[in-house]
């Protein structure tokens, strides 16, 4: 192998004014590549350093910037916009700052910081950090944002549009002398209902997020469901049973949500099931929820695009297409997942799994 002759690097041979002068252009050289703006403030939080970005970013020469603190120039904000207080003698990462630049207009700069400290006294000698300007991915996303909040309202407004006319078809097809005509219009009078209702809830669920702090008993959701669809579930002939051991399973989330999620899965199940069956619903201490039919099963193949808004491929295919997706949306806002399996003696089994407590 051949031999490795040590290099001779100025900055380990020089004296230390030359290594210092080394070491600065090297740092101002790193600073020029990369992308983020990079700074440094004394004990006083007052800026002491400000790379050359700032002029691209925010209109400013460094020098007009050095000497002033955060708070001079602008604030700290968390998610929802509201100003924050930050305890700047500790870390901190990817905290936003809004700030005006040099035409007046804000700026949005995702900041992190690092505080250093003097190694001969330990006394704290300032902040080191990067400045990324996310101003226009904010702002796309507030565009997304209310692109989806006017789509959600204008099929919440569609769906209340359509109520009306369809209580009043309703209540003609009820005088209708054919009695045979009157039931298959009804049939079909009944599943734009659903669909009607279904869209609302999806409308209702697109944007939802739970409140911070709520929490939910997944027995006394899922007792809730059983004893609400009981009825419906014994009128076709079938039945449903909830199975949990042990002590209440809690989870963070919205009570209400949770009940509609599971709602549709159990409609769905006792929708499949065949006569004189039992709808089984399982909770565990995962903690998850189990739905279990005895019907025909999900074909795998469908399992990837069963919970994708419209698709009516699974089984029987005569639903309207959005129960699972409002499932899966609720389960996405509470951070669970759901998934669809083949149960031991055949059916098919729907899994709402939380993430541990």
């Amino acid at each position: 192998m051949r031999e490795r002759k040590p290099r001779s690097w100025p900055s380990l041979t020089a004296d230390p004014a030359t290594r210092a002068a080394e070491a600065l252009t090297r740092l101002e050289d790193v600073t020029r590549l990369v992308s983020d703006l990079v700074w440094e403030t004394d004990a006083e939080f007052r800026l002491a350093y400000v790379s050359e970005h700032a002029y691209e970013v925010l209109g400013f020469v460094p020098l007009q910037i050095e000497g002033r603190t955060f708070a001079d120039l602008g604030k700290f904000v968390d998610e929802q916009g509201e100003e924050i207080e930050l305890d700047l003698m500790k870390p901190f990462r990817d905290v936003v700052f809004v700030v005006n630049d040099a035409t007046g207009l804000e700026r949005r700069l995702m900041t992190s910081g690092l505080p250093f400290f003097d190694p001969e006294t330990g006394r704290f000698s300032g902040l080191r950090g990067t400045a990324r300007d996310v101003t226009e991915l904010h702002r796309a996303e507030r565009i997304r944002a209310e692109q989806e909040e006017r789509q959600r309202a204008f099929v919440a407004d569609v769906a209340h549009e359509l109520r009306t006319p369809l209580a009043i078809l309703r209540t003609k097809l009820d005088n209708l002398q054919d009695e045979a005509a009157a039931a298959a219009l009804r049939d079909e009078g009944d599943a734009m209902t659903r669909l009607v209702s279904q869209m609302l809830s999806f409308a209702r669920y697109e944007l939802f997020r739970p409140a911070t702090g709520e929490s939910a008993d997944l027995r006394e959701v899922c007792t809730a469901v059983a004893t609400h669809l009981a009825p419906i579930a014994i009128y076709d002939d079938r039945s449903i049973e909830v199975l949990a051991d042990g002590p209440p399973v809690v989870v963070n989330g919205s009570p209400q949500a949770l009940e509609q999620a599971i709602r549709n899965l159990v409609e769905n199940a006792v929708r499949y099931a065949p006569p004189q069956s039992t709808v089984t619903v399982r909770i565990t201490d995962e903690p998850a929820v189990h739905v279990i039919d005895r019907g025909v099963g999900v074909p795998k193949e469908r399992w990837g695009t069963i919970f994708e808004r419209f698709d009516r491929a699974d089984r029987r295919g005569d639903g309207a297409g959005l129960g699972l997706a409002i499932v899966k949306r609720i389960a996405d806002a509470h951070g669970a997942a759901v998934e669809v399996y083949d149960p031991p003696g055949g059916g098919a089994a729907f899994c709402m799994r939380f993430p541990s407590q």
